[in-house]
């Protein structure tokens, strides 16, 4: 339809206008391409001139976009989102765990959101490119606008950068309105167990004579009974201690110790 052509010159305008000027006028271009691909593609010095420049480049591309969206602007729209795509490629090679460097301050990895995003900016500009009436030639509103919100939704969804706005808000709500642990079964974790038996007197007590970690471990009537081997100067034993379930005082955590013949022994 030719008002879904006539949407995309005001789609890129409004993506390239943000990412270029967020590149011109970044105050420390430097540090923002400090562990992105471009750094060690170009060299430090630069690749922060090259940032510079091709922000201003992307801003004067969406002015030309909004006032001669023709075909000599739609394929330099094409060509730069062909260098988009041709980039994230040798970043992936070169330095898969490097920041992307494509919008705004925050530093993401590369991923496959950051192809889908350059993939969708060279669709719109290939459909742009085809030649359509410009933009405000009475195009239906209704429909372009819808358009453009859906396009400008889902390119925030494809951005890493942006999830600050969207994702984080949207899990915390989640977290809120269904806690991850509501239904769940109420354990005590083993490790917390541990973490409270290794400061009592009791496991004190016997620390001197403890010659393993934890052998076994079982849950009954409130407590956790946790078993430890033990070498004494003349044979050898097991130390069970006793820590309870519901949060107690650490002086309330017992220890027995018991022989190989399963006689218990008085503490040494």
């Amino acid at each position: 339809m030719t008002w879904t052509a006539q949407a995309q010159p005001l789609f890129l305008a409004g993506v390239l206008g943000w990412s270029g000027l967020a590149k011109a006028i970044d105050d420390d271009p430097r540090g923002r391409v400090a562990d992105t691909a471009l750094h060690r593609l170009l060299g430090g010095r630069l690749a922060a001139d090259v940032f510079v420049a091709l922000g201003i480049g992307e801003a004067v591309l969406a002015l030309a976009l909004l006032a001669a969206p023709g075909r000599p602007v739609a394929l330099a729209a094409v060509a730069l989102t062909v260098g988009f795509l041709a980039y994230l490629t040798y970043a992936a090679v070169a330095t898969p765990q490097a920041s992307c460097g494509c919008l705004g301050k925050k530093k993401v990895r590369l991923s496959w959101r950051s192809f889908a995003r350059a993939g969708m900016l060279l669709a719109a500009a290939l459909v742009t490119a085809f030649g359509a009436p410009a933009w405000w030639q009475s195009p239906p509103l209704l429909p372009l606008f819808l358009l453009l919100a859906g396009e400008a939704a889902l390119f925030v969804a494809l951005s890493a950068e942006l999830d600050r706005l969207w994702l984080t808000p949207l899990r915390r709500l989640r977290v809120r309105v269904a806690p991850p642990l509501t239904g769940t079964p109420d354990v005590v974790p083993l490790q917390a167990s541990i973490s409270a038996l290794v400061r009592s007197p009791a496991y004190r007590a016997m620390s001197a004579w403890l010659a393993s970690d934890v052998l076994d471990h079982w849950d009954a009537d409130g407590w956790r009974l946790l078993v430890y081997g033990v070498r004494l100067p003349d044979r050898r034993a097991t130390a069970v201690f006793a820590v309870p379930l519901a949060q107690a005082r650490l002086d309330a955590i017992r220890v027995t110790l018991v022989d190989e013949e399963d006689t218990v022994l008085a503490l040494p």
